[in-house]
């Protein structure tokens, strides 16, 4: 996948939107709520003051936020992660434990464990490495539902245990709310976590839910859904249903005929079916449609596409795609 597109995807996803550079952080209205896509559920914290840092879904499919708020330096990062069994109460236990194993140099008293709002808080100050060695106070909280947990962790500045009133006022609010209805941006977030694991059959699943709520009401901008017919169209062909894969960039080309991506896609398809002709065809229009365009990525090299590997040792193929790759004069 070409770096642009990393990027791309990095900020779907929304765990890097910062370092991304897509100014979507901002301050977060009073309540907020995060939920997974395939819950009816969302976690519901009080977060004024609040800005966003990153919000989405990780690679491995966890749903993460990260906040801060600078009056009071304070951090808050909530994540939801699904299991394969039930979440207990036992289990929520048995994770704030190894966070408390694990912490460096904890304070010689250990971490003091305290219960906010019915759900257990483990609360330690650790001393910040480098400047003044200021000590940085810590509150770990764990709360289950159904086969998710939920991990909140709020670190302030400054202040010793016992001595952090603004972290337990986000606590208290914690509530368990009715999800909002998801958008296709949301199923956007969670097929792509999958795809990039390679698990393309997950993948698809909330990729087409993505489709059919852009083609019934397209809120998504034009590079990102075309990141999702590219993304769905090539999950299609990496779990070998070419048919789907087809028409998935046949709908993108009805809406951008002239897409030299679109084109190759469709070309890596027809080789895919060990349609020859059409492949080589695909393959001249998208050099073609590149050429009069002004897209700034590259075209691939086709000689260098496994999905044309069939084809290579054709000699019109070979012949084609050295034509291809040669300078425009």
């Amino acid at each position: 996948m070409p770096s642009s597109r990393k990027r791309l995807l990095a900020s779907v996803l929304g765990y890097a939107l910062m370092a991304a550079g897509t100014g979507l952080a901002g301050e977060i209205p009073h309540q907020r709520s995060i939920a997974l896509i395939d819950k009816a559920w969302a976690v519901r914290l009080d977060m004024t003051g609040y800005r966003i840092q990153a919000d989405g879904v990780k690679p491995d499919s966890r749903r993460y936020l990260l906040a801060t708020n600078d009056a009071a330096a304070v951090q808050l990062s909530v994540t939801l992660e699904a299991v394969s069994g039930q979440a207990t109460e036992q289990g929520c236990l048995a994770h704030l434990n190894r966070i408390a194993r694990t912490a460096a140099a904890p304070s010689p008293s250990g971490p003091t464990r305290i219960e906010i709002n019915q759900v257990p808080v483990f609360e330690y100050l650790l001393r910040e490495t480098g400047g003044q060695g200021t000590d940085r106070l810590h509150l770990f909280a764990c709360a289950s539902k159904e086969n998710v947990y939920t991990d909140i962790h709020l670190t302030q500045s400054g202040s010793t245990t016992g001595d952090g009133s603004h972290l337990r006022t986000v606590l208290e609010s914690f509530s368990i709310v009715a999800a909002a209805q998801a958008g296709s941006l949301d199923y956007f977030r969670a097929g792509s976590a999958p795809y990039l694991q390679g698990q393309f059959k997950q993948a698809i699943r909330q990729y087409e839910r993505a489709v059919a709520l852009e083609q019934a009401n397209p809120i998504l901008s034009k590079a990102l859904w075309r990141l999702l017919v590219h993304n769905l169209g090539g999950a299609y062909r990496r779990t070998g249903d070419f048919a789907r894969a087809k028409t998935t960039i046949e709908y993108g080309l009805s809406q951008e005929p002239t897409n030299p991506f679109f084109h190759y896609d469709l070309a890596r398809t027809y080789a895919g079916m060990n349609e020859r002709d059409r492949a080589m065809q695909s393959l001249h229009d998208a050099f073609l449609h590149f050429r009069l365009s002004h897209e700034r990525e590259s075209m691939p090299d086709p000689r260098q596409d496994v999905s044309f590997g069939r084809f290579m040792l054709d000699p019109a193929f070979r012949t084609l795609t050295e034509s291809l790759m040669q300078p425009a004069i």
